[in-house]
């Protein structure tokens, strides 16, 4: 792997920022002033770093992303137009960098850019093609133009793939990001720590608007599952599950290579993936815990197939495994069942968890994922070819009780689906989901290629989003697009520096 090495200073300049946000969001969420003033002070602080530097505000992009799940920390609104943080900083890195290959074009009087020399780049040029061939395609159907909009943006944050490309081939850009990634996913973790303590003991006098504070910045989603324990969930947790692996490759590494199983390097590597395991259990998501099942059959194959671990060392690799779930589930118990204040409810840990793993019938978003999947399907055996373009929308009964308190019938119109892969194939049709499918495995097959414990790490990343995806959708929002063009460039940087 290329060093895991950690830089006490990246790590404490990027903590302070990222809790100093969150503060302002809090604060936000009461103040508008408040929330508008850091909304611009954060764009005129990113637009002057990258006038100075690009790369200072991407790294501010990139902690963005990894903590803001819908990217509503901040937000300015004004006459029913509401921008968030993350739309803003995608202008300003995008506008910066534009204006610099403009110039440098004119310069050298050739178009001069980094990512035309790259192996993907057919891939991405192909993806883009179906891209517009959908925002046509919903134009031509009469979708409205609202929707169309809204379902579209995401896909313009593959366009970050020209500025992140040309920031990440040098490699203390590379070093600077795994500092921010690091600390952004323990700060994560840390954050769903607190927020199911409070939630599963009495704190009522603030719960309220720390439950409203999380809904309406889009961090994340607090549900209750039983009297005393509420289901704390975010978005940006899929980076804290890829972290995991990631981390659980450099495990891998040292056991493989190093003599000593027990030294304090691997002790801290245990007891933060404890961490971030814990989140995972917490965040209660059927579709991470896939992504967790899909993410350890790929390291047990990458261990034995491509490392060749012995097999002392892999019965000690999955008991280090097994130690980490135990920990997790542990530190998981105590917090919901740490007896200062009291907890809330007199609840089975061990029985939620089954339970939510196994029976879904009864299960309001669950089972309207299912009721979905039907007239989902027959809108795709309409268009199964070029699809039915954006803003496609599907009519269907929901059990969800926001939805039912609207309609008590609980019928549902919507052009976002849960669906992940299947929302892909019905808006860019099935052309443009084999092309995003042949990307993706294009940046895994490079992992190995690379053949190194940090490239099939990120390969790994790809794998947990590809089964994530099934359930709930992350290949078509920046959360999953921003790891795509990230592992993507940091591939690219890899095969250059072992020359393939």
């Amino acid at each position: 792997m290329t060093g895991l090495l950690i830089n006490n200073k990246i790590i404490r300049n990027t903590l302070l920022f990222i809790i100093l946000a969150e503060i302002l969001s809090f604060l936000g969420y009461y103040y508008q002033l408040v929330n508008f003033t850091a909304f611009f002070a954060i764009i005129i602080l990113v637009l002057i770093l990258s006038l100075y530097r690009l790369k200072y505000g991407l790294f501010i992009l990139l902690a963005e992303l990894l903590i803001g799940s819908f990217g509503y920390l901040f937000y300015f609104e004004t006459g029913g137009f509401k921008i968030s943080i993350r739309i803003a900083l995608w202008l300003i890195i995008m506008s910066v960098w534009l204006a610099g290959a403009i110039i440098k074009s004119i310069k050298n009087k050739k178009i001069q850019l980094d990512f035309l020399r790259s192996p993907y780049l057919f891939y991405f040029a192909a993806l883009l093609v179906f891209i517009a061939l959908s925002v046509m395609n919903g134009f031509f159907k009469n979708n409205s133009l609202n929707n169309i909009f809204f379902d579209a943006n995401n896909w313009l944050y593959f366009l970050l793939i020209f500025p992140i490309y040309s920031v990440l081939q040098d490699d203390s850009n590379l070093k600077i990001i795994k500092q921010i990634f690091l600390t952004s996913i323990g700060w994560l973790s840390v954050k769903t720590i607190i927020l199911a303590y409070i939630f599963s003991h009495s704190f009522n006098f603030f719960i309220l608007d720390l439950y409203l504070w999380i809904r309406r910045s889009g961090a994340g989603e607090i549900t209750q599952v039983v009297p005393g324990f509420s289901r704390i969930f975010m978005q940006s947790h899929i980076f804290v599950l890829i972290g995991f692996f990631i981390l659980l490759f450099y495990l891998l590494k040292n056991l493989n290579e190093k003599p000593a199983v027990f030294n304090k390097q691997n002790f801290y590597l245990i007891g933060f993936n404890s961490l971030l395991l814990s989140t995972i259990i917490i965040s209660f998501s059927r579709s991470f815990w896939l992504g967790l099942a899909a993410g350890g059959f790929f390291i047990w194959l990458a261990a034995i197939g491509k490392f060749k671990i012995n097999l002392k060392k892999f019965i000690i690799f999955n008991s280090i495994i097994a130690l980490t779930v135990v920990l997790s589930l542990a530190l998981t118990f105590l917090i919901i069942k740490f007896p200062y204040p009291a907890p809330s409810g007199g609840f089975n840990a061990g029985n939620l968890l089954s339970d939510r793993a196994t029976q879904i019938a009864n299960e309001a978003g669950a089972s309207s994922r299912w009721q979905l999947l039907p007239p989902l399907w027959r809108e795709i055996k309409a268009a199964p070819i070029l699809g039915r373009g954006f803003g496609a929308t599907v009519t269907y009964k929901s059990n969800d009780p926001r939805v039912l308190a609207v309609n008590s019938s609980g019928e549902y119109t919507t052009y976002a689906f849960e669906w992940g892969w299947l929302d892909i194939w019905l808006k860019l049709g099935i052309l443009g989901l084999l092309i995003y499918l042949f990307l993706f495995i294009k940046i895994i097959l490079s992992g190995f290629m690379i053949s190194s414990y940090f490239s099939l790490s990120l390969a790994a990343g790809l794998i947990v989003i590809l089964a994530v995806n099934i359930f709930s959708p992350y290949a078509n929002h920046p959360l999953g697009i921003g790891y795509l063009i990230i592992a993507a460039a940091v591939m690219e940087n890899l095969k250059l520096k072992n020359n393939l």
